[in-house]
């Protein structure tokens, strides 16, 4: 009985499945090896990181692509932007540069209609101070009249001329002229009671550097014209008041105060004083 029962356990034992390391399990199916809880937490973390590693990496790409897509939109904007700006800031300064020389112009003209005037010298008859057609510019703003300026005056129903006249004041109204033609010098004095002696040995001449130049190179010879004959007036001359004793230059070539066809000049005539020459540009004409 004992012996039986062994032989069976023993049988038992032998069929009971052998496992070949190599070869897998007898029955058949595939081996699969055991996998630690260690290997499954790296497999698992691993497969993790890939997958975010991906998710990121796209992610990337993505905002990348929309920041460039962002960025580029935004440069062509400010491009436009610029340009626009640009393009208004030109005409803005087309308009300044339109808005200055129309004020230019504007207060050229009011400063010629009613603070100066452009006049052009006709004739010789202020040689060698100005020339024929030399362009000056005269002002009659705030103006009196007085010895020594060079004006410009017109006289309506003139004898000689309806034309403007360029001429110097030599006396005004309430002074007296005495004029020595053999040496070309003029007195001009206040005192109407004087003597031609006591003019020649009390009062100074004037002093006309201005005449010299035509004197000693065309009439160097010759006396000053406008002796007292039928055109002409009787020395010494006063002057009645608002009037003006003018002569040119050019003394033997100037018709002017000297004779009756033009006499003394009234003040109301006035044009203006000659502030200056245009070219060559002078202020001073003394």
């Amino acid at each position: 009985m004992d012996s039986s029962n062994n032989n069976n356990n023993i049988e038992e034992e032998m069929t009971e499945p052998v496992r070949d390391e190599q070869t897998g399990p007898a029955d058949g199916t595939e081996q699969t090896d055991p996998v630690s809880p260690a290997e499954e937490t790296e497999y698992t973390e691993e497969t993790e990181y890939t997958e975010e590693t991906e998710y990121t990496e796209e992610t990337e790409y993505t905002e990348e692509t929309e920041y460039t897509g962002q960025s580029e939109q935004t440069g062509s904007t400010r491009l436009f932007k610029r340009k626009k700006k640009e393009k208004k800031s030109a005409i803005r300064e087309v308009f300044d540069w339109v808005e200055i020389i129309a004020l230019s112009l504007a207060f050229v003209l009011l400063m010629f209609s009613y603070v100066a005037r452009q006049a052009r010298v006709d004739g010789g008859s202020m040689r060698e101070t100005f020339h024929h057609g030399e362009s000056i510019v005269i002002s009659n703003l705030f103006y009196t009249p007085k010895q020594g300026d060079v004006i410009v005056f017109q006289v309506p129903n003139s004898r000689l001329t309806d034309e403007p006249i360029i001429k110097r004041v030599i006396a005004v109204g309430g002074q007296t002229v005495y004029i020595d033609f053999e040496n070309w010098k003029v007195y001009v004095y206040d005192d109407a009671s004087l003597t031609v002696e006591q003019v020649l040995a009390t009062v100074e001449p004037l002093d006309e550097p201005y005449i010299e130049a035509m004197r000693q190179s065309k009439y160097k010879n010759s006396t000053m014209n406008g002796r007292s004959t039928y055109n002409g007036y009787s020395y010494p001359l006063t002057i009645e008041e608002g009037k003006l004793f003018c002569m040119g230059d050019n003394r033997n070539g100037s018709t002017d105060s000297r004779w009756t066809v033009l006499g003394p000049v009234d003040e109301r005539y006035v044009l203006g004083k000659v502030l200056f020459r245009l070219y060559p540009l002078t202020f001073n004409f003394d």
